[in-house]
């Protein structure tokens, strides 16, 4: 089982983008992912802790909702590879007190299929009152994203397409296996002489099964290249091997 033990927000979700809902809620969910490992068939169980990071009672009710991840890394609702079904929640509501914690027990049986199958368990606060002119109700969520692989069904596979044209380096990095890839690497820029003019990192990328995910890297730090073309070398690191490929990046 690989599980990020940092305490981190997963991810927040609005009604609208207003700062003010923000500063109302302080939910903090540990570890801050689970990407776990089963046999098919196979049972887990395990707890997640929740602290409310405010001075006052925070009332939570617990969701499943099946998602998958955008072109720009943001999660979705829906998609095929759906574990929710699979995946039992004890509590599905419960009440904070004024920087308390709770644990919620997690049960997983593993679906019938192949690869990689998520849920995401949505922390959810009761309504907040946003006045100033216009009154709206927002719900604060949280969310816990829950990831399982089948052992001994992947079929890990990597396509990249590298280079164009702009100040930023274009990459479309595309999934076409069954199993959730979480990338890290760089890309080495090199003149059409040869020589190395820059490097371009990136890291802990998911990029799910059957999905794309589109990147603009920038070189650091300044000044920026000068105009023309160049050599642009990915080499990308997944848990399940190694890849490369290779375009040409044109500044103006």
């Amino acid at each position: 089982m690989n599980v990020n033990r940092s305490k981190a927000l997963a991810f927040l979700l609005f009604l609208l983008p207003f700062s003010a809902a923000w500063a109302q809620v302080d939910l903090l969910i540990s570890p801050a992912r689970l990407e776990l490992r089963l046999p098919p068939g196979g049972v887990w169980t395990g707890e997640v802790a929740v602290k409310n990071g405010l001075p006052k009672e925070e009332s939570l009710s617990l969701l499943l909702t099946p998602f998958t991840l955008g072109e720009d890394g943001t999660p979705l609702p829906g998609g095929e590879r759906d574990l929710c079904p699979h995946l039992e929640l004890l509590p599905t509501a419960l009440v904070l007190p004024p920087g308390g914690e709770a644990r919620v027990r997690l049960s997983l049986r593993a679906p019938a299929g192949e690869g990689t199958y998520a849920c995401m368990v949505f922390f959810t606060g009761t309504p907040r009152v946003l006045g100033r002119g216009l009154t709206l109700s927002v719900r604060p969520q949280v969310g816990l994203a829950v990831y399982a692989t089948l052992e001994g069904t992947e079929r890990p596979a990597f396509k990249a397409q590298v280079g164009g044209e702009g100040r930023a380096l274009p990459l479309l990095l595309e999934n076409p296996g069954n199993v959730l890839l979480r990338l890290s690497g760089e890309v080495r820029i090199l003149s059409l002489q040869g020589e190395e003019v820059a490097r371009l990192g990136f890291a802990d990328l998911p990029l799910f099964p059957g999905g794309r995910r589109r990147l603009a890297l920038e070189p650091e730090p300044e000044p920026p290249l000068p105009p023309g073309r160049y050599r642009a070398v990915l080499l990308a690191s997944t848990p399940y091997g190694e890849y490369a490929a290779e375009g040409v990046w044109v500044v103006p």
